[in-house]
């Protein structure tokens, strides 16, 4: 059975243990320690240059919860942010503005809500892990050179000096984006070098959010999708990540779920975000690095068990997709 909690009860139970503030520049970088009778968590805030205020939010839970109340914002009431989910599922609702949303591994979500009721379920033994970056008007104006038609339609009304709305758009995360989220939380550098370190990769991986969704907004559906067409979808996902060893070929899973190829190639972009084997790429790689770190199989094992037959192919690929080499993550370093 889920806690049931409001805000005030959150904030009497969710105690503060430790506030530790670091300013190795100009800058000054705060992390917060919490616990509680249902988990733990750290939230660590950290101011850059350009107006990109980043922050990163861990949470475990021991229990079911379920938390209700007064929606606030996490950076800044007064502007937008981008959550980028690494870990965990958050099952939410912004009453009045959006139905239940699963917020999971792989996928982004553009939050701006200065005020409303909002649900969310978090369940025991979820390990919620978010990097968050906020934008700024001044930042956002002067990255887009005052090209509004580069921009998502949300964020356009911000440069034309226009009231947001209350707004939510939920996007999947590309490799690339999830490539910059490893190296933001394993950055290898300190004092004023990780100050710029994190500045270079916030933008980054804020250049590549407003591109991926400003080409969104131009771009019609790709094809009309029915509920049955999804489910089939589905089956076709399920299909490759329990055959991960030997993936069938495209024309043999569309056969296989009762699509042409064309709408399964069409309507997987528009569940997942990203090609078919750019899927089973990813998730390969995903369980390849949660093998690792539980000490469950060696490198050359790993590589076997996600489908590699090749242990050279599979280090090259993992050193591309999360920045370090497999064997770094075998030894927990």
């Amino acid at each position: 059975m889920s806690l049931k909690l409001s805000g005030s009860d959150l904030s009497e139970l969710w105690q503060e243990e430790k506030c530790r503030e670091i300013a190795p520049f100009s800058l000054s970088e705060q992390v917060w320690t919490f616990s509680g009778q249902f988990g733990r968590g750290s939230e660590q805030y950290i101011p850059l240059r350009n107006g990109l205020p980043l922050e990163v939010c861990d949470y475990e839970l021991w229990e079911d919860v379920t938390i209700s109340g007064q929606h606030c914002s996490e950076i800044s009431p007064d502007h937008p942010c981008v959550s980028f989910v690494v870990s965990g599922t958050v099952r939410t609702i912004h009453h009045g503005l959006t139905d239940y949303i699963f917020e999971v591994p792989r996928k982004n979500y553009l939050e701006f809500v200065r005020e409303g009721k909002e649900t969310e379920d978090w369940s025991a033994g979820d390990r919620i892990l978010k990097v968050r970056v906020g934008i700024q008007t001044e930042a956002l104006r002067e990255m887009s050179g005052g090209s509004v038609s580069a921009l998502p339609k949300e964020l356009k009304l911000l440069v034309e000096g226009q009231e947001l709305p209350p707004s939510y758009r939920l996007e999947t995360t590309t490799p690339e984006m999830q490539v910059i989220l490893q190296q933001i939380l394993n950055c290898p550098y300190q004092d004023w070098t990780r100050q710029f370190y994190l500045e270079s990769k916030a933008l980054e991986l804020l250049i590549l959010w407003l591109a991926q969704t400003a080409e969104r907004d131009k771009v019609p559906e790709l094809c009309k999708l029915s509920f049955s067409d999804i489910d089939c979808i589905h089956q076709a996902r399920d299909i490759l990540t329990h055959r991960l060893k030997q993936p069938p070929s495209l024309l043999e899973l569309a056969r296989q779920v009762g699509l042409n190829d064309r709408k399964l190639k069409q309507g997987f972009r528009q569940v997942f975000g990203t090609t078919v084997f750019g899927y089973l790429h990813d998730y390969r790689m995903q369980q390849a690095q949660q093998l690792l770190i539980a000490g469950q199989a060696n490198v050359k094992e790993t590589a076997q068990l996600v489908g590699y037959a090749s242990q050279s192919v599979f280090n090259a690929a993992f050193k591309k997709k999360f920045g370090v080499n497999p064997k770094t993550i075998q030894r927990g370093k």
